[in-house]
């Protein structure tokens, strides 16, 4: 009962949410939707805690949604009502700490997931009836004025994030593109794997551009990132590659498939990267470049994390 009561009451977020960002962010939104992380339900899991009544009865559930890839809505109830887990309350700063450091052990709850939280010790009553009464409770005029206030503010801020974000000069995000919450993936990460300077150098260059919708220019910088990687590729297995060789990234991946250092699949990533690449300026704007973006960087790390580990 209380665990599709709690997927209804997200379902009301989403609901009023949606509303929000189509209304009053929609040219925010289709510039750059990875600033508005609630609005793909595919992305984003829901948590559910449960504390102790030592805290008091306001304070016993709590809520977050987090944005974590293809977990569509999932649920996780973490139970922290042992009270041997308070025996060290009195260390944490918040309690929102002693949340993240009790459910986040494992593979739990993480701080900079988080997309939205909320208190919902108040509606424990509410939460536990059937169905029926829950919705009724649910579209009553109060508790949708309430969740349509809490996602005003929400998307707001998101808002204010989004025009800070694309009003700062590429040389801000350039420094260190890949520790900025709007990447694709854990780019820091493919860096440090690679660890070459022309490389790493690209890669901040090209996120950089992507940050601030200049698809078009990434699309091109990921390309010449592939082609280092290529290159990179080829020296560590001994393969000779002078200056002077074909470097375009068909070339490049035949010479690696005769190698015998890739494998035939990512021949065909690399070829595919090479047509969207020199198709990209051909194509429509906004999201179809920016999914061609998507493809070459998952095909980076895709190769990094196979021949480079």
């Amino acid at each position: 009962m209380l665990e599709q009561n709690i997927k209804l009451y997200v379902e009301s977020y989403l609901s009023q949410y949606n509303q929000i960002i189509d209304s009053l962010y929609r040219i925010a939104y289709s510039t750059n939707p990875e600033a508005f992380r609630l609005k793909d339900r595919s992305n984003i899991k829901i948590y559910l805690i449960k504390l102790s009544s030592l805290l008091g009865s306001n304070n016993t559930l709590q809520l977050y949604l987090t944005f974590e890839k293809n977990k569509n809505l999932e649920l996780e109830i973490v139970d922290l009502t042992n009270k041997e887990l308070y025996e060290d309350y009195s260390s944490f700063s918040s309690l929102k700490k002693f949340i993240f450091d009790k459910s986040g052990e494992k593979d739990g709850l993480k701080e900079n997931n988080i997309i939205y939280s909320d208190n919902i010790s108040f509606y424990k009553k509410s939460l536990y009836e059937e169905k029926d009464d829950f919705v009724s409770t649910l579209d009553s005029k109060e508790w949708q004025e309430t969740i349509n206030a809490q996602m005003h503010i929400l998307a707001s801020e998101e808002g204010k994030s989004f025009i800070k974000h694309v009003n700062h000069p590429v040389s801000y995000y350039a420094k260190n593109a890949a520790r900025y919450s709007y990447s694709l993936l854990d780019l820091k990460a493919i860096i440090n794997t690679v660890n070459d300077e022309d490389f790493s150098y690209q890669m901040d260059q090209a996120i950089a551009a992507y940050e601030n919708s200049l698809y078009l220019a990434s699309c091109a910088t990921l390309g010449v990132c592939l082609e280092t990687l290529c290159k990179l590729l080829l020296k560590e297995n001994g393969v000779k590659v002078k200056d002077s060789d074909g470097t375009m990234l068909d070339r490049l991946g035949e010479r690696l498939r005769e190698q015998k250092i890739i494998s035939y699949k990512f021949k065909s990533r690399i070829d595919v990267c090479y047509k969207v690449r020199n198709l990209s300026s051909h194509t429509s704007p906004g999201k179809v470049l920016q999914g061609d973006c998507h493809f070459i960087i998952a095909t980076i790390n895709e190769i990094v994390d196979t021949y480079f580990k």
